[in-house]
Formats: structure tokens, C-alpha cells, sequence
């Protein structure tokens, strides 16, 4: 008994000095920056968003968060980068509601549950459906029985195994499968396709297009939101012309490697929380740029929320 005493003493301090260390580590937690590596290219709404709250984050938590943009496949590349990562604290996923239809799609073969979520922290006003200024459709109606009519005459963008991907399949489903989907990539892209004219129709994030409606170069024809939007009051959304399974917000979360120090995951969860909830200047920048209001869910609601919307997006047919 005595000698199996002996043996288990070191065995406890080891194990002490290991809670301690790792107490310590969390408590001191971040060290040096971390990355945040943004799935998409520069430019966009999901880049926006890890960049401002990187901004009002760093004086909070005193260390830079380097923004890394790792773009291509609907954002699985990027999200596989942190699966794949250490769990230490010193990487960051910062992406969107695409990584379930990555999941859904066969893009990625791991999911949310894989990875260690922090929060949700932002949710899109909703996408506008657009097209050029000189192009003939005037109204989201015009459009949709042109579409049904001439399939695969009129183009639409899309991010194949992103949200982009799912939003076009639903509607194409209500057009009757009229569209003729052009993978062009994140919304900084589908942006210059359609500007361009190298598409025929586009749907990006409001604040990225406002601009460009306020100028004229480009025409929205109907928001993918639950409701009308304050910013474009005469466009309607998809509900309000008649389609009723068309619509979609995507919500901005971070997530670490599974196996991240919950003590880590914690304090990055609630010092976003409090930049969210209580940051006016952030939140000013929020409405000015993009139009969104402020959305913060923790971590065990962030699971609980994506977990819901996972059903909706695996239910549905691509």
C-alpha cells in the first residue's frame, strides 16, 4: 500500500502543477497575437466584420489580431486552416452561416461541433438581389418570370457550398429553375461581376451596395431579409412579392480548434459581449458601413442557434 502511496504522490503534484499552469496560462491568455483567419478575400462583409471587432478588441484584450484572408470553396479552405490548427489559443476562425452549407454540400467534412465555438457576433441585414442600371428588369417579378420563362438565359452569382449557393437554390426553385448560377466567389467579387457586366444579376450584402444604389450603377429588385429594410424602404423583400421560402440572414461567429482552453473560448466570448453590447462607436461603424445592428450570442447559445439553422439548410435540396 505504502509503496503504491509513493508512487501516486509525484503523479499528484504533477497533476497540480498542471492545473495551475493551465489556470495561469488561460488567466493570461492572449500572450502575443492571434490569428483570425477570415475565409473569404478582402473586401467583403465577412472581412468587415472580423476587421472592426478585431479593432475594438485588441485595446481590450492587448495584442494585435492579425486579419488572415484565406479564400476559395466557399470558405472551407480557411475554416479547415483553424480545424486543422493547434488548440493554444493563438488561432481564430471567423466566419458565417456558409460553413453549414459547406457541411451540407460535402465541401468540408467537419462542421461546427468540430471546433470549439466562441460566440455569434453578428447578423447580416439581409442580401439584395441587383443588377446593373441599364439592365431591362424593373421589379423582382419582371425578373423572376424572365427567368422562368427563358431558362438559363439570365445569370445569377453565386459562391458554390456558401450561402450565396443556397440562396440562389432557393431561388431557382421558385423561378422554376430559370437561373444560370456563376460561381464568381465571395461578395467583393460578385460585386465587380455584376458592375462589370459580366453577370446578369448579383446578391451581395446592403452596405456593400448601398453606394452603388444611392449612385445609380446598380438596381435592387428585392432584399432576402424577414422584413423590409429601412435603407432601401422601396424594395420589397422576397416574402412581399410572393415568394415566401425565399429569404435568408446569415450570423457572423468565431470559433477556435476543438480542445481550446474553455477558460480561453470564456474570456473572448464575454469581452466581445461587452464591445457588442455596450461599444457605441463600434456599433455606430456597424450601421454606417453595413447597415447591421448590433448581435452577440455566447458560446452554448451560438450552438443552440446554429444547431437550428443547420436543419433548415439540411432540409433543403441542392
Amino acid at each position: 500500500m505504502f509503496r503504491h502511496l509513493k508512487l501516486s504522490v509525484p503523479m499528484v503534484f504533477l497533476a497540480v502543477a498542471a492545473f495551475i499552469t493551465g489556470a495561469t496560462q488561460a488567466a493570461d491568455w492572449p500572450q502575443k497575437p492571434v490569428k483570425i483567419i477570415v475565409p473569404f478575400k478582402a473586401g467583403g462583409d465577412t472581412d468587415f466584420n472580423a476587421r472592426l471587432l478585431a479593432k475594438y478588441l485588441e485595446p481590450e484584450l492587448g495584442v494585435s489580431l492579425p486579419i488572415i484572408n484565406v479564400a476559395g470553396a466557399g470558405g472551407s479552405i480557411g475554416a479547415r486552416q483553424v480545424f486543422n490548427a493547434r488548440p493554444d489559443g493563438q488561432t481564430l476562425l471567423f466566419f458565417h452561416s456558409a460553413m453549414l452549407v459547406n457541411t451540407a454540400t460535402g465541401l468540408a467534412e467537419f462542421s461546427f461541433r468540430d471546433m470549439t465555438l466562441a460566440a455569434i457576433v453578428g447578423r447580416e441585414p439581409g442580401g439584395v438581389i441587383v443588377v446593373k442600371d441599364d439592365a431591362p428588369w424593373k421589379s423582382i417579378e419582371e425578373l423572376m418570370a424572365a427567368s422562368s420563362a427563358k431558362p438559363g438565359s439570365i445569370d445569377l452569382t453565386t459562391n458554390i457550398g456558401a450561402t450565396t449557393y443556397l440562396v440562389g437554390s432557393m431561388i431557382n426553385k421558385a423561378a422554376g429553375g430559370g437561373f444560370n448560377f456563376v460561381d464568381v466567389g465571395g461578395s467583393s467579387n460578385r460585386l465587380t461581376a455584376v458592375l462589370g457586366g459580366n453577370v446578369d444579376v448579383s446578391q451581395n450584402p446592403l452596405g456593400q451596395v448601398l453606394p452603388y444604389l444611392e449612385s445609380g450603377k446598380l438596381r435592387a429588385l428585392a432584399t432576402l431579409a424577414s422584413e423590409k429594410n429601412e435603407a432601401l424602404p422601396g424594395i420589397p423583400t422576397f416574402l412581399d412579392a410572393g415568394y415566401a421560402d425565399v429569404k435568408f440572414q446569415s450570423v457572423y461567429f468565431m470559433a477556435f480548434p476543438k480542445g481550446t482552453d474553455p477558460d480561453v473560448v470564456a474570456k473572448l466570448s464575454s469581452t466581445a459581449g461587452k464591445i457588442i453590447g455596450e461599444n457605441k462607436a463600434y456599433a455606430q461603424e456597424l450601421r454606417d458601413t453595413y447597415r447591421q445592428e448590433p448581435f452577440y450570442l455566447c458560446s452554448e447559445e451560438a450552438g443552440s442557434f446554429l444547431s437550428r439553422e443547420e436543419k433548415t439548410i439540411n432540409s433543403f435540396k441542392f
